[in-house]
């Protein structure tokens, strides 16, 4: 079986409390007895599933081992799973370049390991609450733009073969890289100290985790998230995803989204039935290519040197193509084993 599926996550549910002596509402959730710093209160874990769990729930749904994602989703976080099975997971890596928008809630006035309230959050004193013109300057100046962020030591990078959260829980010392990302916008869409929602359109890659974490040192006062949704991935939008409980084994293929939602913002070709013999051999052919959503008649046209395309046969992706000879033919760089 294969397809793809977009999925709306749940997110987990914090179960922890917070009340603030350090002035303002404060409707965070870690509890303290008195203001200042407290070490020793740890939030209640997610109920959310992680990514792997929701592999796992589909692999069961559909009998089958071969599913995957792109982009994963920290178990505190809902929205937006590209879930794809069978041949079909073979082109996920052509899917998580794309940028993606977010949801997030985060209390100010609190810090945490993990960046979020499924970790151990240590309530912070705040001598001044930041106002929103404080806090729409420095979303401005800081956070828009091209970024250098630093990970969360609880993520899942590698290191030496090991995941960065595996490291932490071990009380190892580490320091992550700062990686390249880009803000495209981040927009305000509440505020009320301690809580605060934006909505952030980012490149891939980007921890929003961290983000939330920058902003509250940025302000003097700690921030963590407090929850977290994914709305789009690319031109994909979480309207369109279906939540894993309507999903059952007499209903799973109907519930595919066209490859051509997928890939709207990819070029796609299409291969006639001979095209498609001769590159599923190794060989090669013209670098002469019909747009998938137009009638063959029409004017053909050139894929550009280095510029690859998805390659639909009969409706169905069969690969990803590619120039070869210095543009003038094109070959299989990715085949799907679909025919």
């Amino acid at each position: 079986m294969n397809g793809f599926l977009l999925i709306d996550k749940e997110g987990g549910k914090n179960n922890s409390r917070t009340s603030s002596s350090s002035g303002g509402k404060n409707n965070s959730r870690t509890s303290s007895s008195s203001g200042g710093k407290n070490n020793s209160r740890t939030s209640g874990s997610s109920a959310g599933l992680n990514s792997f769990k929701l592999v796992i729930a589909l692999r069961k749904i559909a009998n089958q081992k071969r599913v995957g994602y792109a982009g994963t989703l920290d178990p505190l976080a809902s929205g937006l799973m590209v879930m794809a099975l069978g041949e079909y997971t073979k082109l996920l890596p052509y899917l998580e370049s794309r940028d993606k928008v977010y949801e997030v809630e985060i209390l100010l006035g609190s810090s945490s390991d993990t960046y979020d309230t499924d970790g151990v959050v240590v309530q912070r004193e705040v001598k001044k609450i930041p106002s929103r013109i404080r806090l729409e300057e420095i979303l401005k100046t800081s956070f828009t733009g091209k970024l250098e962020q630093r990970p969360p030591r609880f993520s899942a990078i590698q290191i030496g073969g090991k995941r960065a959260y595996d490291l932490a829980r071990q009380g190892e010392d580490f320091q992550l890289k700062r990686r390249p990302v880009e803000i495209f916008n981040i927009e305000i869409l509440h505020y009320d100290f301690p809580v605060l929602r934006l909505r952030v359109h980012c490149s891939s890659g980007t921890y929003i985790r961290s983000l939330a974490h920058d902003l509250g040192e940025a302000l003097g006062c700690g921030g963590v998230v407090s929850a977290l949704r994914r709305t789009a991935v690319g031109q994909l939008q979480v309207e369109k995803a279906v939540a894993l409980s309507a999903i059952n084994a007499q209903n799973l293929e109907s519930s595919f989204i066209d490859p051509r939602e997928i890939f709207v913002d990819k070029k796609c070709i299409q291969l006639s039935d001979e095209e498609y013999a001769v590159l599923a051999r190794g060989n090669f052919i013209d670098n002469i290519v019909f747009p998938h959503n137009k009638p063959r008649e029409k004017l053909p046209e050139r894929l550009s040197e280095d510029e690859s395309a998805v390659a639909f046969r009969q409706g169905s992706v069969v690969g990803i193509v590619e120039t070869t000879q210095a543009g003038s033919k094109l070959k299989f760089r990715r085949k799907l084993h679909i025919f």
